[in-house]
């Protein structure tokens, strides 16, 4: 049996804004670290008003971490938090210099993830490029390069500007050479969802939360067979099939992609959007919903803000609740009267339970935007 990496997760609370959205972001560290492939030994919380601006937590904290992850033989250090590289440069350099244990914010967690489930060469470079933009110059060599510079002797003043000036350019280079090849990688996909939007063959776009049951979903709709499982980002490139609508007499495309989660940061969101761009031309989104979830209206806010942040805030949605095997009736008798009718709709992707009546809706939304049936099914359109 493998070995699970012993995770030490610390987490700033500001009483100042919702507890509720703090506490359900370090709940959901704890599932990234347990989909990575490790155990939380512990977590520790600090009061924000204590933050620091070179090591993000306050020195006596990064002491007190320092002696835990000796005593306990801690592998992995998570700051439930976006940090500049150099903070995570600083807090390398306090806790462990050696680099046995590593240092990760919450962007780094989620890119050892996207890592691990990365099949595509597309897919690849987007992580790349992400972990470059993310990590910056600092966390490529200016550590190294200062550290040089401090150690040698009869150093002459200016070497470390030099030195940092080379790092850059060359972080910068790094960075031109992948998204190049991502962008011949990206090339042929461009190209087909072209060609479909010039056949006028619609779109759905199937989106949501990570872990709502989005592949269980795609495919139960397109009778496909796309890796599922009960962990956080296991879809990172996007899948597309066919789906026959036999009361509109054409085919439509279906698409499933990468899974969104709160606090998902700007560089990981810039560098899918070759991925997304299924989703930025689709014509309807399905927008999936652990209907089970405590956290449920949190997480469709989190999805809402991302689609408006990628200029998606008008496109039409339906609301897919998802899971209603785990639902209540008194539940859903809510969720129905918070929802607009014809705007939602309920079932169970894994039991198929409430999939056909989804198509139908599906088909009702574009013949309402003006998708014209075949000839030998325009009759329907007088019934």
């Amino acid at each position: 049996m493998k070995h699970k990496q012993k995770a030490l997760i610390i987490s700033l609370i500001d009483r100042t804004k919702d507890l509720q959205a703090q506490q359900a972001s370090l709940k959901e560290d704890e599932l990234l670290v347990d989909t990575y492939g490790g155990d939380v030994d512990e977590i520790i919380t600090q009061n924000a008003s204590h933050k620091s601006s070179s090591t993000y937590i306050g020195s006596g904290k990064v002491q007190e971490i320092k002696q835990l992850v000796e005593e306990k033989d801690i592998d992995i250090v998570v700051i439930n938090d976006h940090l500049k590289a150099s903070q995570l440069f600083a807090l390398k350099q306090a806790i462990s210099l050696d680099d046995s244990c590593k240092i990760w914010d919450r962007t780094q967690l989620i890119l050892q993830i996207f890592k691990s489930h990365a099949s595509t060469a597309e897919a690849k470079l987007q992580i790349k490029l992400a972990e470059l933009t993310h990590h910056g110059p600092e966390l490529s060599g200016l550590g190294i390069s200062m550290s040089q510079q401090a150690g040698g002797i009869g150093t002459r003043r200016g070497t470390g500007e030099t030195n940092t000036e080379i790092m850059r350019r060359h972080w910068r280079k790094e960075i031109k050479i992948v998204e190049e090849k991502l962008e011949k990688v990206t090339q042929n996909r461009d190209q087909q969802m072209k060609r479909r939007k010039q056949s006028g063959v619609s779109t759905v776009s199937i989106i949501g939360y990570t872990n709502a049951g989005k592949t269980t979903l795609f495919n139960a709709i397109s009778r496909k067979e796309d890796k599922v499982a009960n962990a956080l980002f296991v879809t990172l490139d996007s899948s597309v099939s066919s789906l026959y609508l036999q009361n509109v007499g054409k085919k439509i495309f279906i698409s499933d992609t990468i899974g969104f989660i709160q606090d998902l940061p700007t560089t990981l969101i810039d560098a899918f959007k070759s991925t997304l761009s299924e989703t930025l031309n689709a014509d309807i989104l399905l927008h999936v919903i652990d209907s089970s979830d405590e956290n449920m209206s949190l997480k469709i806010d989190t999805v809402n803000q991302i689609l408006k942040s990628l200029g998606l805030a008008s496109k039409k949605q339906i609301y897919v609740f998802n899971k209603i095997d785990k639902l209540s009736k008194t539940r859903r008798s809510y969720l129905s009267k918070k929802y607009p009718q014809g705007s939602h709709i309920f079932l169970s992707a894994k039991d198929n339970q409430g999939v056909d009546k989804l198509v139908d809706l599906i088909e009702s939304k574009l013949l309402g935007m003006g998708l014209k049936r075949a000839k030998h099914l325009s009759y329907l359109d007088n019934l």
